[in-house]
């Protein structure tokens, strides 16, 4: 079952996640659209976590602050949590506060946040062994 047009579930695949990828030498910069969050707070959790993946890949012992921000800047991913045309949460918002604080590795786990690997419960096979 696509829970993407599920009636029920009519938010699920209202927000969407922009990824730019700020070492490309495309125009737009846009490398994916992930869609299915199941509401605002999921997307922009996400976001949060891929980008601060991209902030702490960046981190080298010895940098400074402005270091990291200009090796983001040049080869990290910025990330928009649009909600069709609006923007509903830009990093480059909070790019400093991730810098200035060092992610753990629960802060960068974006990967189990990520609607394209989440099962559905209706998704689980039936439990036979009665």
């Amino acid at each position: 079952m696509d829970s993407q047009n599920n009636d029920d579930n009519h938010d699920k695949g209202e927000y969407k996640v922009h990824v730019f990828d700020l070492s490309s030498d495309a125009e737009d910069k846009v490398v994916e659209i992930i869609d299915g969050f199941y509401n605002e707070e999921h997307a922009i959790v996400f976001a949060h976590a891929y980008v601060r993946a991209s902030v702490e890949r960046c981190r080298i012992p010895g940098v400074t602050n402005q270091e990291i921000v200009d090796a983001w800047s040049a080869f990290g991913e910025d990330i928009k949590v649009m909600k069709k045309e609006e923007t509903v949460w830009n990093s480059s918002d909070e790019i400093m506060s991730f810098v200035e604080n060092v992610a753990t590795p629960m802060e960068c786990d974006w990967r189990s946040l990520d609607p394209r690997r989440l099962v559905e419960e209706d998704e689980f096979p039936e439990d036979d062994d009665e």
